[in-house]
């Protein structure tokens, strides 16, 4: 009995044997490319006249790319905007908030897409305000802007850029530039490397699939202010017996959407008694730690990460090592 249990043991071990020799072995599945956007929608151009009856009747007035447009916008370092300015008519029989008119969303090379926001003229008085501020009796009419924030190459690139602009409910497709569509390629840099985790040193940059970034500079500091302080900026001035650890990292969103800075770079120092998370914002003249912050596609932003730490560490023989998680890889940087 015993050996007829061996023998029935040994057929059903080697019949297992060759079903998990016969079974191929499974492939990691390669990330795909993002599917381009397509805007289905009424194509809208420049001068034509819309009336919805009952509800509005307006035309486009321009939509113009500028660092500087009509309003009181003013683009940051690496950033330009899309100025959609229509003429708008209310047509109902009661008040209108501007803010309501329109909403959309920018395309840039068929991929990448960016939000906007609305700004709005109230009457001919052409006083400039946030069009939830302003509201179109019946009757009136009105300039209302929608503002979209992008990278500088949307000025100078020959890419496409497209508008799927919901007014009043209605969705339209404006065509602002006839061009190349396609992911736009992360440049070329000599000294980059494609590594997924491990130590980074000072300037040495990195590309994963989403990203590019290095870090930029770290130093001990007293106080921490912007590397181009405004005429009014955020600082940080340590306690006594404190000093700060400063980190700048740079970062480029190499994605098709937004991402928060939280969820792109986080970092940790063993020895930080406490820490903060800010972000550039104007010509690298301010800090921003607001709240939740955005890098939009194809946009570079400098993510400061401060430490607060014993004064003494900064004389000390103690190795002070930071750990970065980038888009979900891990990674160390010596600040000495």
């Amino acid at each position: 009995m015993k050996r007829c249990l061996g023998l029935a043991f040994m057929v059903t071990l080697v019949f297992s044997l060759i079903g998990c020799a016969e079974r191929a072995p499974e492939k990691e599945s390669e990330p795909q490319p993002p599917a381009p956007v397509e805007i289905d929608a009424p194509l809208l151009t420049e001068g034509e006249t819309v009336t919805i009856d009952g509800e509005c009747e307006f035309h486009v007035d321009y939509v113009t790319i500028s660092e500087n447009p009509e309003l009181y916008y003013e683009a940051e370092t690496g950033k330009t905007y899309v100025d959609f300015c229509i003429t708008y008519k209310n047509l109902t029989d009661y008040t209108v908030s501007a803010g309501n008119v329109m909403e959309g969303t920018l395309v840039y090379s068929g991929h990448y897409q960016y939000g906007g926001d609305d700004v709005a003229a109230g009457g001919d008085a052409r006083v400039w305000s946030p069009a939830h501020w302003i509201d179109l009796e019946p009757s009136g009419t009105g300039e209302v802007h929608y503002f979209f924030k992008v990278p500088k190459e949307v000025q100078d690139e020959g890419r496409m850029v497209e508008l799927d602009m919901s007014i009043r409910g209605n969705e339209y497709r404006v065509v602002v530039r006839e061009g190349e569509k396609g992911l736009v390629p992360a440049g070329e840099s000599t000294d980059a490397s494609d590594k997924d985790s491990g130590e980074i040193a000072d300037g040495e940059v990195v590309v994963t699939d989403n990203a590019k970034f290095y870090v930029e500079y770290s130093k001990f500091a007293k106080e921490v202010t912007p590397p181009a302080p405004g005429s009014i900026y955020a600082y940080y001035k340590a306690e006594d017996g404190k000093t700060y650890i400063d980190v700048c990292i740079v970062y480029t969103n190499l994605s098709t959407e937004k991402i928060s800075v939280a969820k792109a770079v986080s970092a940790d120092l063993a020895q930080a008694e406490a820490q903060a998370e800010v972000m550039e914002i104007g010509k690298r003249s301010n800090f921003d730690n607001s709240g939740p912050i955005d890098i939009i596609p194809l946009c570079t932003e400098y993510v400061h990460y401060i430490f607060q730490v014993p004064e003494e560490l900064e004389t000390s023989s103690e190795k002070v090592t930071i750990s970065f998680k980038i888009n979900g890889k891990r990674y160390t940087y010596s600040v000495k």
